[in-house]
């Protein structure tokens, strides 16, 4: 084993003399693990998560742990976790919260420590069960590389090493190990393909650990070669104006694969296979179709999708409350009070309106727009309008739209900022007193 992590560490250019963070379960691997190291004499650093899902028997992990840590003189720490409530909170299974509670705490440690690099014990048997559970599944190509032995700062030394030269390990040098009960359940599908699976392939073929290596090796080359064509395809389908993404629809249905490079260029922004199949059956809608994934948004457009980032969801309305300066998102609205004589001119800039005072009630409201919202046009008098339809009449785009703020007085709409004013508050020969708005950037600077 030790030699075993040495070759590891020629054959990926990890240098010995590294801080290690080694992730100590307590089981034969973990500690197969933990001792291989020590007789390296590597810096290391040995973390224990105690996931409270077995009571007592997750308590006597934790000692156990702690004692083997103590006897070896390994710097060790051990931290508790409520699993269960995790997984019911963020509506997954335990066994995923518990992957990710340990991933979250190993990956701050190891920063706040600055340590180089979180070793894992996962072995040539860990290996093939976790490519049979992707391809259970239905995972793609990325599902069938299995695990890698270097992911970044996790590292994976074991990875071609079998169980049972593992067991062989320990037991030759009578290293005491723990046995978790819930290994020998099959209410888990890992388990299931432990316990039923494996052994019928083993005796299909009796050489099934070093043909999954292979497998997972020409997997990794042949993803290699799948993402290079992935990115030259994207490029002739993509481009970019300002922060958005545009797909164009008739170069991609003409790619090799639309569904497939669709799925690549938005599952990475949280889009899953189900929205991007609908996306796909979209391309001959009408525009305006919308689809969300987490902040992103992807437009339906004539001849286009628009991806971009919806920064103003969100956004709570401002009240403006007085004369004056007023910032609002990246707008400075600048109110003034003017009397309307002879030397007073109605605003021409697109960025500036002039309403009737008398009809203006404090404090007015600048927010975006919601489905219902209506208001009267500059021209059309006292003709309601949606501002969904006056979105469609100026050819907004979805962006513009999730972008464009309105200036409400009381619940009424009196200036889609930047394009038109309600009627209803314009200036008359009547008009005495007037506000004056202005909408400018904020500078920058």
């Amino acid at each position: 084993m030790i030699d075993a992590i040495k070759t590891f560490f020629n054959n990926h250019g990890i240098d010995p003399a590294a801080r290690f963070i080694i992730a100590v379960s307590g089981g034969p691997d973990s500690i197969a693990l933990l001792h291989a190291f020590k007789y390296l004499n590597a810096d290391i650093l040995a973390l224990h998560c105690n996931f409270n899902l077995r009571g007592r028997e997750s308590d006597m992990d934790e000692q156990f742990v702690k004692r083997f840590c103590n006897t070896y003189g390994v710097r060790h720490s051990a931290k508790h976790f409520n699993t269960r409530a995790v997984a019911k909170q963020k509506g997954i299974s335990v066994e995923m919260a518990a992957r990710e509670l340990r991933r979250e705490w190993f990956e701050e440690t190891r920063q706040r420590l600055h340590m180089d690099y979180i070793v894992l014990g996962h072995h040539a048997d860990d290996q093939i069960e976790t490519l049979l559970l992707n391809l259970c599944r239905g995972a793609g190509i990325r599902g069938l590389t299995g695990m890698l032995p270097v992911n970044g700062r996790v590292l994976r030394p074991l990875l071609e090493r079998s169980r049972e030269e593992i067991i062989a390990y320990i037991e030759a040098r009578q290293i005491g190990f723990r046995v978790d009960s819930s290994n020998a359940s099959l209410e888990y599908a890992r388990n299931k393909i432990r316990h039923r699976v494996i052994p019928v392939l083993k005796e299909i073929n009796p050489a099934l650990l070093r043909v999954t290596r292979q497998t997972c090796r020409v997997m990794n080359e042949v993803e290699s070669i799948y993402l290079r064509g992935v990115e030259l395809l994207k490029q002739q389908v993509t481009a970019r104006d300002g922060d958005d993404l545009l797909i164009s629809v008739p170069e991609l249905a003409a790619s090799p694969a639309p569904a497939t490079l669709l799925f690549e260029i938005l599952h990475p922004l949280g889009f899953n296979a189900a929205q991007v199949k609908s996306i796909l059956d979209s391309r001959d809608a009408i525009p305006g179709k919308l689809f969300r994934a987490g902040d992103f948004t992807l437009a339906k457009e004539r001849l286009q999708w628009r991806l971009f980032k919806e920064n103003n969801r969100e956004q709570p309305p401002v009240s403006i409350d007085s004369p004056g300066e007023h910032r609002v998102e990246q707008l400075v609205f600048r109110l003034e009070e003017r009397d309307v004589d002879d030397r007073f001119e109605i605003p021409r800039d697109s960025r500036a309106a002039a309403f009737n005072l008398d009809k203006i009630a404090y404090p007015l409201t600048a927010r975006h727009w919601q489905e219902g919202d209506r208001f009267c046009p500059l021209g059309m008098k006292w003709n309601s309008k949606k501002l969904s339809d006056f979105f469609v009449d100026q050819k907004f785009t979805a962006r513009q739209k999730q972008e464009c703020l309105l200036l409400l007085s009381g619940r009424d709409v009196i200036w889609v900022v930047g394009h038109r004013l309600d009627d209803r508050y314009k200036i008359t020969p009547a008009t005495r007193r007037a506000l004056l708005v202005t909408a400018t950037p904020v500078d920058p600077a």
